[in-house]
């Protein structure tokens, strides 16, 4: 059995994104694996829940792991009694299956204060290979990278970059490079910025703009990559509702031709600003296909300019999202020596 530890270089950096996303990738390889959150630094964390229920095989992992056995570590301490528990919730894990994935501690708090101590205690107590997990930024340099050594030791199988933008793939190749090299902290690899990681559900955008759902709420969990506004359009509309995937619709609520038009291709949401209700013909259509339909009392300019404020809701537990980002990692890794590195098999 090989136990995985997955550390963000700070909260908010994607070691939750990572572990789930490895953990798929590491079942679609042919290996049994479960994955867990055994300490976390918040006391109401659901991440630990996500990680239990994702679909790694016949057995599901919350069974012998229920989510309510995530610890919180305070003041960047790990008790013994703590380190006791999580070390037992992970050998329960690791009965029938080869790996484990650990959604791990980060090297720092939200306040900047070090607790890599703290992690490598938890990290040796249970035998683990590190995979850090660093946002990409252009000061990033062999000083910060050489924590990572200094924190976890031998046990660093190497560090992956997250959230690169695509404008920055020569400074990761030709600057980053050598810089992990002075570290001598490998590079496992790079995971690109993507727009899809940031969208929303129509839960998280009912919730914020106060909607009422007439329809299709059972789709409450389809994410919206694309808001259209549907406005004056003065072409087909294929040309325009026809273009993009996982799409919202904002329209005026008197604008039924535009809004038959919009249920005339695929949508994840059509939202219908300043009304009481919709139009019956388009709830009908929207029943029909169940599409979500939302009602909003704002108009579109208040409602798009209440959208700005979605990215505060969005998270990364979401199972479309982490399947796609395991569909990427064994490009975007160097997945041999990932495989080597973390003692895979």
């Amino acid at each position: 059995m090989g136990v995985i530890y997955v550390a963000g270089e700070r909260p908010g950096a994607g070691s939750t994104a990572v572990a789930a996303s490895l953990a798929l990738a590491i079942r679609d390889a042919g290996f049994r694996v479960a994955a867990a959150k055994p300490l976390t630094l918040v006391g109401d964390d659901p991440d630990g829940e996500f990680l239990s229920n994702l679909p790694l095989g016949s057995e599901s992992a919350g069974a012998t792991a229920p989510p309510g056995s995530t610890q919180m570590v305070e003041n960047g301490t790990i008790t013994v009694d703590q380190l006791d528990q999580a070390d037992r919730r992970v050998q329960r894990l690791a009965r029938g299956y080869e790996n484990v994935v650990v959604d791990g501690l980060p090297l720092v708090d939200t306040e900047g204060g070090a607790i890599g101590i703290a992690s490598a205690s938890l990290t040796s107590r249970l035998q683990a290979k590190v995979i850090g997990v660093t946002p990409y930024a252009r000061s990033l340099g062999s000083a910060e990278l050489a924590v990572w050594k200094d924190a976890f030791g031998d046990a660093l199988a190497g560090v992956v970059i997250n959230r690169a933008p695509l404008h920055a793939d020569h400074d990761v190749h030709e600057r980053l490079a050598l810089e992990f090299d002075a570290a001598s902290v490998p590079l496992l690899g790079v995971l690109a910025e993507e727009r899809f990681m940031l969208a929303p559900t129509v839960r998280q955008v009912v919730d914020l703009l106060e909607g009422t759902v007439y329809a299709g709420a059972s789709q409450d969990q389809l994410l919206i990559e694309n808001f259209l506004i549907g406005g004056l359009v003065t072409e087909w509309g294929g040309n325009y509702f026809g273009r993009l995937p996982n799409q919202g619709v904002i329209v005026r609520g008197g604008r039924i031709d535009i809004q038959m038009a919009a249920l005339n291709f695929p949508l994840n949401c059509l939202v219908l600003t300043g009304c009481e209700s919709p139009p019956q013909y388009v709830y009908q259509r929207a029943e029909g296909q169940d599409v979500p339909l939302v009602v909003v009392a704002s108009d579109t300019h208040e409602t798009t300019t209440a959208l700005e404020e979605i990215a505060d809701r969005v998270n990364v537990r979401h199972l479309e999202k982490v399947t796609r980002l395991a569909g990427g990692l064994e490009s975007a890794l160097d997945w041999e020596a990932f495989r080597a590195a973390a003692g895979l098999g």
